[in-house]
């Protein structure tokens, strides 16, 4: 890449993304992160926000409050800014740590915190990176659907990719042309 393509690149970025960070120690609720968000669809136009991580954010609720209800509630928050401002929202959120797992992919009721992770969601995706060298290569990544509400917006399935780390790009695994596995 030549410096002016850099430069081409950098200016790309910071015309298309406006970063919302939360800098000290203060850990960002969703109320302080939506708020923020919402200055941005108003006065960027942007239509689409990325909260990630999940785990990163300050979750704070009332005592009287279990973690289901305040998941619920804060879900519903997300779901209601991005109709009210026509915004595509992606939440990322981690698994909680896997009893008895055996190295496949997690699914959607194993997101730390409650099961309206799956509930309340329109699409359920899973990424997960194999990080078991017994179970296959290193390089793999599944891209599972697990939720489409709207049937439209696609259909559950999986695809298997592989990620080159030198190059930072991933290719797909063609159905016909499939690497052999544990070679």
């Amino acid at each position: 890449m030549s410096v002016e393509e850099l430069e081409q690149g950098k200016s790309w970025l910071s015309d298309t993304f406006q970063l919302i960070r939360c800098e000290g120690d203060a850990l960002p609720s969703i109320t302080w992160l939506l708020d923020l968000a919402k200055i941005a669809v108003l006065r960027h136009g942007v239509r689409g926000l990325v909260i990630d991580p999940y785990n990163e954010l300050d979750h704070q609720r009332p005592p009287s409050m279990t973690e289901t209800e305040y998941v619920s509630q804060m879900l519903t928050k997300i779901k209601r800014f991005a109709q009210h401002h026509g915004c595509h929202v992606w939440f990322v959120a981690h698994p909680r740590q896997l009893q008895n797992w055996v190295g496949g992919p997690p699914n959607l009721y194993d997101i730390s915190g409650s099961a309206h992770f799956i509930n309340k969601c329109d699409n359920g995706i899973v990424i997960h990176r194999n990080r078991d060298p017994e179970a296959g290569p290193m390089d793999q990544v599944q891209v599972c659907v697990r939720k489409v509400r709207n049937k439209v917006a696609g259909t559950i399935g999986d695809a298997t990719l592989l990620y080159n780390g030198v190059t930072g790009e991933f290719t797909s695994v063609d159905e016909g042309n499939k690497l052999p596995f544990g070679s």
